[in-house]
């Protein structure tokens, strides 16, 4: 048995997609292709370098669509694994299908401007040693020698198939779609007829843009912003500092907190997990340190109020309550969503 294994983000699946795999089962006479989505957080990761990191579709909506573009070939299956793992890669996967189809012969599709990953795969691990490729190029163009160039490659190079692009995939793009997503009409060409009526179900209200950080001009809605905040009777250098402070009953400490810098600060009483009442009502005390630290600065309320509907998401890699974990895209974000929240009052105001 031949396998043929295709994948991307689908974020969504074109035309183009389905082509190609057709081409690439055919080329090698494979019984069987798969077509494997990328994980939710990776492909928020993907979108995030590109500027769209709103415009990730679903876990279920990739595969629904997916699913209605392969339909009409029973070879073609999706392979949903790969998406329950944050950290999976296509080299985990690839071996995961070897071990399941022992006897198959498993090949990697990939088009010619891959050569770098691909060389990154031989030099890290055994893939071409269980693998072969199916490299997508227009003619040679120098093919071959650029395979012999590189590092790892040089020694695998009867590894590959090489294969034309099929006709009809020119200027079809998931990232051309995805710019026209609430209008998708205007790109049904470049998708399976059958993929069209579940995107014209999408809102636009429903894929606000993100700010995933809360630094460089968007620092301000960081708790650790240097703007004084009064909060109980004492001035604190920012909210950071009035929100530890208020795990302490003593007044004199607080008036210490005050006074000391930020990180010593953060390194005494973060960890501190505070009293189990403080703990049952930390959120509270959130919201009314960082609504006080607006308040206490128009200037601040100003400019969150200009960040208009877009979603506030206080990302970074640890923290899951406050935040949320860009790596994994787990998280409660209970920061952004009380910024939010004194946004949306702000506005009806």
């Amino acid at each position: 048995m031949n396998i043929v294994v295709m994948g991307g983000s689908f974020n969504p699946p074109t035309i183009a997609h389905l082509k190609i795999m057709l081409t690439a089962l055919d080329s090698v006479n494979a019984e069987k292709g798969f077509m494997i989505p990328v994980s939710y957080p990776y492909l928020k990761r993907k979108m995030r370098k590109i500027g769209q990191s709103n415009l990730c579709l679903s876990n279920d909506l990739r595969v629904q669509a997916l699913k209605a573009t392969i339909a009409s070939d029973s070879r073609i299956q999706v392979f949903v694994e790969a998406m329950n793992d944050p950290f999976s890669d296509d080299v985990g996967t690839m071996n995961l299908i070897q071990d399941r189809y022992p006897g198959a012969g498993v090949y990697y599709v990939a088009g010619a401007d891959k050569l770098a990953l691909l060389d990154g795969f031989a030099g890290k691990s055994d893939f071409f040693d269980r693998f072969r490729c199916i490299l997508y190029a227009r003619g040679d163009g120098g093919l071959d020698e650029e395979i012999s160039r590189r590092e790892h490659l040089a020694k695998y190079r009867d590894a590959f198939v090489r294969v034309d692009p099929p006709d009809g995939i020119d200027g079809v793009s998931s990232t051309r779609i995805r710019e026209s997503l609430f209008d998708i009409d205007a790109v049904a060409d470049m998708l399976h007829p059958d993929v069209v009526p579940l995107l014209r179900e999408l809102r636009r209200e429903d894929y606000p843009e993100e700010i995933l950080q809360f630094k460089d001009e968007h620092a301000f809605l960081s708790n650790d912003f240097p703007a004084e905040t009064s909060y109980e009777g004492v001035a604190y250098p920012c909210a950071t500092s009035a929100f530890l402070a208020s795990k302490i009953d003593d007044p004199s400490e607080r008036k210490a907190i005050s006074r000391t810098g930020l990180d010593k600060v953060k390194k005494r009483y973060g960890a501190d997990p505070g009293s189990p009442e403080w703990e049952a009502r930390k959120t509270d005390v959130m919201e009314n340190v960082v609504r006080l630290k607006f308040q206490q600065h128009p200037e601040l309320l100003a400019k969150l109020i200009a960040t208009g509907n877009r979603k506030l998401i206080n990302g970074g890699k640890k923290d899951e309550f406050w935040g949320v974990n860009l790596i994994t895209w787990e998280g409660e974000n209970r920061l952004g969503q009380i910024l939010m929240k004194l946004r949306t009052e702000e506005k009806k105001s």
